[in-house]
């Protein structure tokens, strides 16, 4: 059965008006039909998401238009996978470079002369802020290796999906 991708049409007669070539009224009843049985999901058109693969009737009586049949939905979604990994990436680089601020800061907290002065009077706080240190020191670098591998992955997957080729 042949495939179509819903790109956002307001009425099952629009879908059928552009997958069929010149219908008559009751050929786009027939169609409209055809389309609701083989796509109940249509019945509620505007929850549809724009990009969903919709099911085209055989209808050998009505001639498809060819520039419709000629569409790729592996492409379609293969874009769309590619899109949602990009910007996925694009927010975690971010959230991490938030983090990374944040352990700067902690760590010039740590080592800033305030705190120095305040552990003079404590030394038994010493061990403490040397081993808060060291686990920031360990935190960030965590994050750039999470950061590093996140990407490569994203990078790998955007090729296997083979988005510029569809």
């Amino acid at each position: 059965m042949p495939i179509a991708t819903f790109r956002g049409e307001k009425s099952v007669a629009e879908i059928a008006d552009k997958l069929f070539v010149k219908l008559t009224p009751r050929q786009r009843e027939k169609a409209e039909a055809a389309l609701l049985k083989e796509n109940p999901q249509l019945r509620e058109i505007a929850k549809v998401r724009e990009g969903t693969v919709l099911r085209v009737p055989n209808l050998p009586e009505l001639r498809a238009k060819t520039t419709r049949s000629l569409e790729n939905p592996d492409a379609q979604i293969a874009r769309e996978l590619a899109d949602t990994l990009s910007a996925y990436g694009d927010r975690l680089a971010e959230r991490t470079k938030a983090d990374e601020a944040a352990i700067k800061t902690q760590q010039a907290t740590l080592k800033s002369a305030a705190l120095r002065k305040a552990l003079a009077d404590a030394p038994a706080w010493q061990p403490v802020v040397e081993q808060a240190s060291k686990a920031l020191d360990a935190r960030a670098a965590a994050l750039k290796e999470q950061q590093k591998a996140t990407a490569q992955a994203i990078k790998q997957a955007t090729a296997a999906l083979d988005v510029g080729k569809r």
